[in-house]
């Protein structure tokens, strides 16, 4: 079923290329991932040799990680609709390159390849926009924001507790894309505050949905979130990775590409710190963080967004009203708490 479904797919060759923000040693340098999908008598063959080389961080990915992604890649353009079991994966056929970033060579560092593999699936999938445009959406942000907080509590006690955030996901033809969710390669949603403030001297001052985080279209891309923590007490080491700072997820067919991540850390002092998308550092009593998650691209036009999902996006402050006017066109006057 899986090669009389890819059969279906003219054959050709079907490009894609994303970008990590940096592997967290070189900052100022974009890892590139491309994808080579050639499809030929009901097979696929993804060629990864235009990606980066391997990287001083912790972003390489090892094959079984590529494999995986490739799997994900598959399932999704073939259809759910077929029973997932072995023989769904032997139509697929990998040219990963030696001492690349989706096979290193050792010793490399790959522990968070997770990132990697999700950019990678993502890659894949969009690689088929032009020629299935009913499966393959907008580009999701793809993002799970890592933090590790770290250190000694006044009683002597220590703590390290990890915390992910999720990111938007991207629109398709027929649906927004969906808020704060992690579904592309992985399953995570965010962890609950109280979990969190049980196990260290942090206050959680807001959690909520970013507004404009997703990107515009007649599909509006999914939102990111926004979490700000205060040290209570004592001094903190913090850990901090995450994705999408510089590399925005891009929209599809007219739609346009998602908000970037934000990060900022709030001295006790007042004074301001915009940190990079992975950064190690210490926080102190009363400092805050902050943290944006990306959001989804859109798709299609935004002008071709119906007037009474705007609305509805507006009333739920997914959507401002500045954007609403400025990008969407947005032509309902009248007082939106009548309506």
């Amino acid at each position: 079923m899986t090669r009389e479904a890819l059969a279906k797919i003219p054959s050709g060759e079907y490009r894609y290329t994303d970008y990590h923000d940096n592997d967290g040693n070189n900052l100022n340098q974009p890892i590139q991932i491309s994808v080579n999908a050639i499809v030929c008598d009901g097979e696929v063959t993804f060629d990864l040799d235009q990606s980066s080389r391997q990287v001083d961080g912790p972003f390489n990915c090892v094959p079984s990680g590529s494999l995986s992604a490739a799997c994900f890649a598959v399932r999704v353009v073939t259809g759910s609709d077929i029973p997932t079991n072995g023989g769904c994966f032997r139509p697929i056929h990998l040219k990963l390159p030696e001492g690349s970033i989706v096979n290193p060579s050792e010793p490399a560092a790959v522990n968070s390849r997770t990132a990697t593999i999700k950019r990678i699936a993502g890659s894949m999938i969009s690689a088929f926009r032009e020629v299935l445009p009913e499966k393959v959406t907008a580009d999701a942000a793809s993002e799970i924001h890592t933090l590790q907080f770290g250190g000694q509590r006044p009683d002597g006690r220590r703590f390290v507790v990890g915390e992910m955030i999720a990111s938007g996901s991207g629109a398709g033809i027929t649906a927004d894309g969906v808020d704060v969710i992690e579904t592309d390669g992985s399953n995570c949603m965010n962890l609950p505050v109280e979990a969190l403030e049980l196990d260290a001297p942090i206050r959680v001052h807001r959690f909520e949905l970013r507004k404009d985080s997703g990107g515009p279209g007649e599909r509006r891309g999914g939102l990111g979130v926004t979490r700000e923590y205060q040290v209570l007490d004592g001094e903190i080491k913090l850990t901090h990775r995450g994705e999408r700072h510089f590399c925005a997820a891009q929209g599809y067919n007219g739609g346009l590409e998602g908000a970037n991540a934000y990060s900022a850390i709030i001295r006790s002092s007042g004074r301001k710190e915009v940190i990079p998308s992975k950064i190690v550092t210490s926080l102190k009593e009363n400092d805050r963080l902050i943290i944006e998650t990306a959001g989804g691209g859109g798709y299609g036009s935004p002008e071709q967004r119906p007037q009474e999902r705007i609305l509805a996006d507006v009333v739920d402050g997914k959507v401002s009203r500045e954007k609403a006017n400025l990008v969407y066109k947005w032509e309902l006057k009248a007082d939106i708490g009548q309506k």
